[in-house]
Protein backbone atom coordinates (compact mmCIF):
# COMPACT_ATOMS: atom_id res chain seq x y z
CA UNK A 1 0.00 0.00 0.00
CA UNK A 2 1.35 3.18 -1.17
CA UNK A 3 1.19 6.66 0.32
CA UNK A 4 2.15 9.91 -0.92
CA UNK A 5 3.44 12.54 1.82
CA UNK A 6 3.14 16.42 1.51
CA UNK A 7 7.20 17.04 2.13
CA UNK A 8 8.33 20.70 1.57
CA UNK A 9 6.84 21.70 -1.94
CA UNK A 10 7.29 18.26 -3.62
CA UNK A 11 6.23 14.61 -1.73
CA UNK A 12 7.80 11.40 0.15
CA UNK A 13 6.56 8.08 -1.06
CA UNK A 14 5.85 5.45 1.59
CA UNK A 15 4.69 2.00 0.93
CA UNK A 16 3.33 -0.01 3.84
CA UNK A 17 2.77 -3.54 4.13
CA UNK A 18 -1.28 -4.57 3.10
CA UNK A 19 -1.10 -7.32 5.77
CA UNK A 20 -0.60 -5.28 8.60
CA UNK A 21 -3.76 -3.07 10.01
CA UNK A 22 -3.31 0.41 8.11
CA UNK A 23 -6.00 3.74 8.50
CA UNK A 24 -5.69 6.67 6.06
CA UNK A 25 -6.95 9.02 8.70
CA UNK A 26 -8.21 11.86 6.50
CA UNK A 27 -10.74 14.82 6.50
CA UNK A 28 -13.31 14.57 3.63
CA UNK A 29 -12.47 16.58 0.77
CA UNK A 30 -14.29 18.67 -0.51
CA UNK A 31 -15.49 19.25 -4.63
CA UNK A 32 -13.57 22.49 -6.02
CA UNK A 33 -16.91 24.74 -6.21
CA UNK A 34 -17.42 27.01 -8.81
CA UNK A 35 -18.18 30.54 -8.42
CA UNK A 36 -16.18 31.28 -5.99
CA UNK A 37 -15.64 34.50 -6.65
CA UNK A 38 -19.48 35.26 -6.90
CA UNK A 39 -19.83 33.66 -3.19
CA UNK A 40 -16.86 36.27 -2.17
CA UNK A 41 -18.98 39.01 -3.40
CA UNK A 42 -22.28 38.08 -1.89
CA UNK A 43 -20.74 37.74 1.47
CA UNK A 44 -19.09 41.32 1.17
CA UNK A 45 -22.92 42.23 0.14
CA UNK A 46 -24.74 40.84 2.91
CA UNK A 47 -21.96 40.72 5.65
CA UNK A 48 -22.44 39.03 9.45
CA UNK A 49 -23.53 41.27 11.81
CA UNK A 50 -22.52 44.35 9.63
CA UNK A 51 -23.12 47.44 7.19
CA UNK A 52 -22.55 46.07 3.59
CA UNK A 53 -18.78 46.33 2.82
CA UNK A 54 -19.19 48.67 -0.05
CA UNK A 55 -21.64 51.01 2.45
CA UNK A 56 -18.27 50.73 5.18
CA UNK A 57 -15.87 51.58 2.51
CA UNK A 58 -18.34 54.44 0.92
CA UNK A 59 -17.15 57.06 2.96
CA UNK A 60 -13.64 56.31 4.00
CA UNK A 61 -10.25 58.03 2.34
CA UNK A 62 -8.04 55.52 3.44
CA UNK A 63 -8.20 51.39 4.01
CA UNK A 64 -5.62 49.12 4.96
CA UNK A 65 -6.02 45.40 4.60
CA UNK A 66 -3.89 42.67 6.74
CA UNK A 67 -3.38 38.91 5.64
CA UNK A 68 -2.57 36.74 7.82
CA UNK A 69 0.70 35.27 7.15
CA UNK A 70 1.89 33.15 3.89
CA UNK A 71 -0.23 29.75 5.60
CA UNK A 72 -2.74 29.15 2.77
CA UNK A 73 -1.73 32.01 0.41
CA UNK A 74 -3.54 30.76 -2.51
CA UNK A 75 -6.97 31.48 -0.42
CA UNK A 76 -5.90 34.89 0.58
CA UNK A 77 -4.81 36.00 -2.60
CA UNK A 78 -8.61 35.00 -3.80
CA UNK A 79 -9.99 37.06 -1.27
CA UNK A 80 -7.47 39.52 -1.36
CA UNK A 81 -8.71 40.31 -5.50
CA UNK A 82 -11.61 39.96 -4.82
CA UNK A 83 -11.92 42.58 -1.85
CA UNK A 84 -9.52 44.87 -4.47
CA UNK A 85 -11.92 44.43 -6.74
CA UNK A 86 -15.20 45.33 -4.86
CA UNK A 87 -13.75 48.65 -3.30
CA UNK A 88 -12.75 49.84 -6.62
CA UNK A 89 -16.83 48.97 -7.73
CA UNK A 90 -18.24 50.37 -5.02
CA UNK A 91 -16.47 53.93 -4.80
CA UNK A 92 -16.43 56.92 -7.78
CA UNK A 93 -13.80 58.24 -6.18
CA UNK A 94 -10.18 56.80 -5.76
CA UNK A 95 -9.21 55.46 -1.89
CA UNK A 96 -5.69 55.30 -0.66
CA UNK A 97 -5.40 51.26 -0.31
CA UNK A 98 -2.84 49.79 1.52
CA UNK A 99 -1.74 45.82 2.35
CA UNK A 100 -0.01 44.69 4.89
CA UNK A 101 2.09 41.42 4.60
CA UNK A 102 3.79 40.13 7.79
CA UNK A 103 7.12 38.64 6.27
CA UNK A 104 8.61 37.13 9.44
CA UNK A 105 11.59 34.96 8.83
CA UNK A 106 11.15 35.91 5.14
CA UNK A 107 12.84 39.44 5.58
CA UNK A 108 15.00 38.55 1.51
CA UNK A 109 11.70 38.10 0.05
CA UNK A 110 11.36 41.38 -2.00
CA UNK A 111 8.03 43.32 -2.52
CA UNK A 112 7.39 42.10 -6.03
CA UNK A 113 8.58 38.59 -4.86
CA UNK A 114 5.23 39.01 -2.24
CA UNK A 115 2.99 40.81 -4.65
CA UNK A 116 3.28 37.33 -7.23
CA UNK A 117 2.77 35.07 -3.78
CA UNK A 118 -0.23 37.36 -2.95
CA UNK A 119 -1.65 37.47 -7.17
CA UNK A 120 -1.51 41.36 -7.14
CA UNK A 121 1.65 42.03 -8.91
CA UNK A 122 -0.36 43.50 -11.87
CA UNK A 123 -2.36 45.48 -9.77
CA UNK A 124 -1.70 49.45 -9.42
CA UNK A 125 -4.56 50.43 -7.07
CA UNK A 126 -2.96 49.59 -3.64
CA UNK A 127 0.73 49.34 -2.22
CA UNK A 128 2.24 47.07 -0.65
CA UNK A 129 3.47 47.40 3.28
CA UNK A 130 5.86 44.16 4.51
CA UNK A 131 5.27 44.35 8.11
CA UNK A 132 8.52 43.66 10.00
CA UNK A 133 7.46 42.71 13.84
CA UNK A 134 10.52 43.81 14.88
CA UNK A 135 11.34 46.83 13.87
CA UNK A 136 10.07 49.39 16.47
CA UNK A 137 9.81 52.74 14.04
CA UNK A 138 6.50 51.35 12.08
CA UNK A 139 4.66 50.66 14.73
CA UNK A 140 2.20 53.03 16.94
CA UNK A 141 1.71 52.06 21.04
CA UNK A 142 -2.65 51.38 21.35
CA UNK A 143 -2.88 50.35 24.92
CA UNK A 144 -2.88 47.22 27.48
CA UNK A 145 -5.08 44.27 27.03
CA UNK A 146 -7.20 44.28 29.82
CA UNK A 147 -7.22 40.99 31.01
CA UNK A 148 -3.74 40.21 30.41
CA UNK A 149 -1.90 43.70 29.90
CA UNK A 150 -0.48 42.77 26.73
CA UNK A 151 1.12 45.92 25.71
CA UNK A 152 0.13 46.47 22.09
CA UNK A 153 2.17 47.78 19.16
CA UNK A 154 0.81 47.45 16.12
CA UNK A 155 1.46 48.57 12.70
CA UNK A 156 0.99 52.21 11.72
CA UNK A 157 -0.05 51.87 8.60
CA UNK A 158 -2.75 49.31 10.09
CA UNK A 159 -3.91 51.99 12.79
CA UNK A 160 -3.93 55.05 10.20
CA UNK A 161 -6.29 53.89 7.85
CA UNK A 162 -10.58 55.01 8.48
CA UNK A 163 -11.13 51.03 7.84
CA UNK A 164 -9.15 48.39 9.17
CA UNK A 165 -9.57 44.73 7.28
CA UNK A 166 -8.75 41.15 8.44
CA UNK A 167 -7.67 38.41 5.64
CA UNK A 168 -6.92 35.01 6.73
CA UNK A 169 -8.17 31.60 6.70
CA UNK A 170 -10.39 29.47 9.78
CA UNK A 171 -8.63 26.75 10.64
CA UNK A 172 -7.81 24.54 14.00
CA UNK A 173 -4.91 25.58 15.98
CA UNK A 174 -3.59 23.79 19.08
CA UNK A 175 -1.83 27.00 20.32
CA UNK A 176 -4.74 29.43 19.97
CA UNK A 177 -7.61 27.65 19.41
CA UNK A 178 -8.50 28.55 15.97
CA UNK A 179 -6.80 30.70 13.57
CA UNK A 180 -8.69 33.73 11.50
CA UNK A 181 -10.59 36.80 12.80
CA UNK A 182 -9.25 38.48 15.83
CA UNK A 183 -5.31 36.75 14.44
CA UNK A 184 -5.46 39.87 11.91
CA UNK A 185 -3.73 42.59 14.66
CA UNK A 186 -2.34 39.76 17.08
CA UNK A 187 0.03 38.76 15.89
CA UNK A 188 0.23 39.80 12.18
CA UNK A 189 0.09 43.43 12.38
CA UNK A 190 1.53 43.33 15.80
CA UNK A 191 5.25 44.14 17.16
CA UNK A 192 7.13 41.60 18.58
CA UNK A 193 6.94 43.30 22.39
CA UNK A 194 3.13 42.16 22.00
CA UNK A 195 3.68 38.61 19.93
CA UNK A 196 6.21 38.30 22.97
CA UNK A 197 3.73 38.59 25.73
CA UNK A 198 0.88 36.54 23.86
CA UNK A 199 3.26 33.65 22.96
CA UNK A 200 4.34 33.70 26.83
CA UNK A 201 0.66 32.91 27.63
CA UNK A 202 0.79 29.65 25.05
CA UNK A 203 3.56 28.35 27.10
CA UNK A 204 1.88 28.59 30.53
CA UNK A 205 -1.71 27.75 29.43
CA UNK A 206 -3.16 24.69 27.52
CA UNK A 207 -5.31 25.10 25.07
CA UNK A 208 -6.46 22.77 21.82
CA UNK A 209 -7.93 23.21 18.80
CA UNK A 210 -11.44 24.79 18.50
CA UNK A 211 -10.94 25.70 22.23
CA UNK A 212 -11.36 29.48 22.02
CA UNK A 213 -12.67 30.89 25.37
CA UNK A 214 -8.81 30.04 26.94
CA UNK A 215 -6.28 33.26 28.15
CA UNK A 216 -4.98 33.56 24.65
CA UNK A 217 -8.06 33.73 22.62
CA UNK A 218 -8.89 36.21 25.18
CA UNK A 219 -5.85 37.95 24.66
CA UNK A 220 -6.23 37.95 21.09
CA UNK A 221 -9.80 39.16 20.64
CA UNK A 222 -9.25 42.25 23.08
CA UNK A 223 -6.02 43.26 21.05
CA UNK A 224 -8.27 43.10 18.04
CA UNK A 225 -11.08 45.74 20.19
CA UNK A 226 -8.19 47.91 20.98
CA UNK A 227 -7.23 48.49 17.71
CA UNK A 228 -10.31 48.34 16.17
CA UNK A 229 -10.55 45.54 13.65
CA UNK A 230 -13.57 46.83 11.61
CA UNK A 231 -14.40 43.73 9.28
CA UNK A 232 -13.10 40.21 8.16
CA UNK A 233 -12.96 38.09 5.61
CA UNK A 234 -12.22 34.73 6.32
CA UNK A 235 -12.43 31.69 4.31
CA UNK A 236 -12.81 28.09 5.47
CA UNK A 237 -10.60 25.55 3.38
CA UNK A 238 -10.61 22.08 3.67
CA UNK A 239 -7.44 19.91 4.93
CA UNK A 240 -6.03 19.81 0.50
CA UNK A 241 -6.61 23.84 0.93
CA UNK A 242 -9.93 24.16 -0.98
CA UNK A 243 -12.07 26.61 -0.12
CA UNK A 244 -15.39 25.52 1.16
CA UNK A 245 -16.90 28.60 2.68
CA UNK A 246 -16.49 32.01 3.37
CA UNK A 247 -17.42 34.49 6.37
CA UNK A 248 -17.38 38.11 6.09
CA UNK A 249 -18.75 41.08 8.32
CA UNK A 250 -18.35 41.63 12.83
CA UNK A 251 -14.73 40.25 13.08
CA UNK A 252 -16.51 38.21 16.48
CA UNK A 253 -19.61 37.43 15.11
CA UNK A 254 -18.33 36.16 11.94
CA UNK A 255 -15.30 33.87 12.81
CA UNK A 256 -18.54 32.59 15.70
CA UNK A 257 -20.49 31.37 12.69
CA UNK A 258 -17.15 30.06 10.91
CA UNK A 259 -16.72 27.81 13.58
CA UNK A 260 -18.74 24.93 12.88
CA UNK A 261 -17.66 24.86 8.71
CA UNK A 262 -14.04 24.90 10.23
CA UNK A 263 -14.57 21.75 12.59
CA UNK A 264 -16.49 20.05 9.82
CA UNK A 265 -14.27 20.16 7.05
CA UNK A 266 -11.09 19.35 9.58
CA UNK A 267 -12.41 16.42 11.59
CA UNK A 268 -10.95 12.76 10.62
CA UNK A 269 -12.80 9.74 12.51
CA UNK A 270 -11.33 6.40 13.48
CA UNK A 271 -12.53 3.51 15.38
CA UNK A 272 -8.95 2.49 17.21
CA UNK A 273 -6.03 3.14 18.04
CA UNK A 274 -2.60 2.87 16.42
CA UNK A 275 0.80 1.29 17.37
CA UNK A 276 2.41 3.78 15.16
CA UNK A 277 1.34 6.82 13.78
CA UNK A 278 2.66 8.16 10.62
CA UNK A 279 2.30 12.17 10.14
CA UNK A 280 3.02 14.71 7.36
CA UNK A 281 3.18 18.15 8.83
CA UNK A 282 0.97 18.97 5.09
CA UNK A 283 3.92 20.37 2.89
CA UNK A 284 5.85 23.90 2.49
CA UNK A 285 3.45 26.25 4.12
CA UNK A 286 3.57 23.83 7.74
CA UNK A 287 6.80 22.35 7.70
CA UNK A 288 9.86 24.95 7.11
CA UNK A 289 10.66 24.37 10.19
CA UNK A 290 10.67 21.94 13.58
CA UNK A 291 9.32 24.52 15.41
CA UNK A 292 6.12 24.93 12.79
CA UNK A 293 5.78 21.20 12.22
CA UNK A 294 5.45 20.11 15.85
CA UNK A 295 1.65 21.41 15.31
CA UNK A 296 1.25 18.27 13.75
CA UNK A 297 2.18 15.80 16.49
CA UNK A 298 -1.25 16.93 18.42
CA UNK A 299 -2.93 14.45 15.76
CA UNK A 300 -0.55 12.17 15.83
CA UNK A 301 -0.87 11.49 19.78
CA UNK A 302 -4.59 11.67 19.43
CA UNK A 303 -4.00 8.16 17.20
CA UNK A 304 -1.86 6.55 19.06
CA UNK A 305 -1.64 4.19 21.97
CA UNK A 306 0.35 5.65 25.07
CA UNK A 307 3.75 4.29 24.42
CA UNK A 308 3.58 4.62 20.26
CA UNK A 309 5.55 5.92 18.08
CA UNK A 310 4.71 9.04 15.79
CA UNK A 311 6.81 9.57 12.88
CA UNK A 312 6.69 13.07 11.93
CA UNK A 313 7.82 13.74 8.12
CA UNK A 314 8.17 17.58 7.88
CA UNK A 315 11.04 18.94 5.29
CA UNK A 316 12.34 21.76 7.81
CA UNK A 317 14.08 23.61 5.02
CA UNK A 318 14.89 26.64 7.73
CA UNK A 319 16.25 24.22 10.55
CA UNK A 320 14.69 23.62 14.21
CA UNK A 321 13.17 27.23 14.49
CA UNK A 322 13.24 30.01 17.01
CA UNK A 323 16.19 29.33 19.86
CA UNK A 324 13.57 29.21 22.57
CA UNK A 325 12.02 26.16 21.08
CA UNK A 326 15.14 24.57 20.73
CA UNK A 327 16.52 25.79 23.99
CA UNK A 328 12.91 24.72 26.03
CA UNK A 329 13.08 20.95 24.36
CA UNK A 330 17.03 20.29 24.96
CA UNK A 331 17.67 22.53 28.33
CA UNK A 332 14.49 20.87 30.17
CA UNK A 333 13.18 17.08 30.99
CA UNK A 334 9.50 17.64 31.09
CA UNK A 335 6.28 20.23 30.22
CA UNK A 336 6.47 21.39 33.76
CA UNK A 337 9.82 22.49 33.65
CA UNK A 338 9.16 24.05 30.55
CA UNK A 339 6.82 26.10 32.11
CA UNK A 340 8.57 27.25 35.30
CA UNK A 341 11.44 28.33 32.38
CA UNK A 342 9.03 30.42 30.50
CA UNK A 343 7.88 32.07 33.60
CA UNK A 344 11.46 33.51 34.48
CA UNK A 345 12.94 33.30 31.12
CA UNK A 346 10.29 33.23 28.39
CA UNK A 347 11.73 33.34 24.64
CA UNK A 348 9.27 32.75 21.40
CA UNK A 349 9.41 29.09 20.78
CA UNK A 350 9.09 28.03 24.27
CA UNK A 351 5.41 27.24 24.01
CA UNK A 352 5.78 24.74 21.92
CA UNK A 353 9.01 23.29 23.65
CA UNK A 354 6.52 22.73 26.38
CA UNK A 355 4.01 20.95 23.84
CA UNK A 356 6.35 19.09 22.45
CA UNK A 357 7.73 17.61 26.15
CA UNK A 358 3.86 16.68 26.29
CA UNK A 359 3.93 14.51 23.55
CA UNK A 360 7.57 13.07 24.66
CA UNK A 361 6.61 12.50 27.86
CA UNK A 362 3.90 9.12 26.42
CA UNK A 363 5.24 8.69 22.91
CA UNK A 364 8.46 8.16 20.81
CA UNK A 365 9.07 10.50 17.95
CA UNK A 366 11.04 9.96 14.50
CA UNK A 367 11.70 13.03 12.89
CA UNK A 368 11.92 12.97 9.03
CA UNK A 369 13.35 16.09 7.71
CA UNK A 370 16.65 18.09 6.43
CA UNK A 371 17.64 18.79 9.84
CA UNK A 372 21.10 16.58 10.54
CA UNK A 373 20.04 13.54 12.47
CA UNK A 374 22.75 13.99 14.95
CA UNK A 375 21.27 17.11 15.69
CA UNK A 376 17.79 15.34 16.60
CA UNK A 377 19.11 13.09 18.77
CA UNK A 378 21.05 15.47 20.89
CA UNK A 379 18.63 18.54 21.79
CA UNK A 380 15.36 17.25 20.86
CA UNK A 381 15.30 13.77 22.41
CA UNK A 382 14.45 11.90 18.94
CA UNK A 383 15.39 9.96 16.34
CA UNK A 384 16.04 11.27 13.22
CA UNK A 385 15.73 10.01 9.47
CA UNK A 386 16.13 11.07 5.77
CA UNK A 387 12.63 9.37 4.05
CA UNK A 388 9.70 8.01 5.99
CA UNK A 389 10.22 4.23 4.88
CA UNK A 390 13.44 4.43 7.23
CA UNK A 391 10.79 6.01 9.63
CA UNK A 392 8.61 3.49 9.72
CA UNK A 393 10.96 0.28 9.29
CA UNK A 394 12.79 2.18 12.77
CA UNK A 395 8.65 2.57 14.41
CA UNK A 396 8.49 -1.33 13.84
CA UNK A 397 11.21 -1.93 15.53
CA UNK A 398 10.18 -0.18 18.65
CA UNK A 399 6.61 -2.35 18.88
CA UNK A 400 7.39 -6.25 20.07
CA UNK A 401 3.78 -7.77 18.22
CA UNK A 402 2.54 -6.92 14.48
CA UNK A 403 1.92 -3.26 14.72
CA UNK A 404 -1.71 -1.04 13.60
CA UNK A 405 -0.71 1.60 11.66
CA UNK A 406 -2.27 5.08 11.04
CA UNK A 407 -1.29 7.52 8.09
CA UNK A 408 -2.01 11.08 8.72
CA UNK A 409 -1.49 13.11 5.32
CA UNK A 410 -2.37 16.33 6.50
CA UNK A 411 -1.69 16.19 10.24
CA UNK A 412 -1.42 20.16 10.90
CA UNK A 413 -5.09 20.24 9.64
CA UNK A 414 -6.55 17.17 10.94
CA UNK A 415 -9.05 16.66 13.75
CA UNK A 416 -9.02 13.02 14.73
CA UNK A 417 -12.09 11.96 16.89
CA UNK A 418 -12.43 8.78 17.95
CA UNK A 419 -15.80 6.61 17.24
CA UNK A 420 -16.56 3.68 18.88
CA UNK A 421 -17.54 0.24 16.60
Amino acid sequence: MRFDLQYGAGILPLEVSGRLQVDNILPTLTEEKIGIERNIVESLQEPIDSDSFSHIVTHANSAAVAINGDQDIEVNSILLNCVLDHIQSSLSSQIDISVIFPIGNLKSESVNEIKKRLGIHERDDYRLIPHDSQLTDGLNYVGETPTHCTPLYVNKVFMDAEIRIGIGTIRPDVFVGVTGGRMSVLPYSSGIKSIVRNSKLQATCSVGPFIIDNPVGIDLDEASRLACLDFIINGIPDCAGKLNGIVAGNPYTALEKGLPLARSVSKAFFHHKADIAIVSAGGASYDKTLYNAADALYAGKAVTEHGGVIVLVAECIDGPGPDGFVRGVSECSSSKEVAILSETGFEVGMEKSRFFWDILDSRKVIVCSRIRESLIAERFHCSGVKDPQEGYELAKSYIVSSPRIAVLPYGSRTLPIMQNT
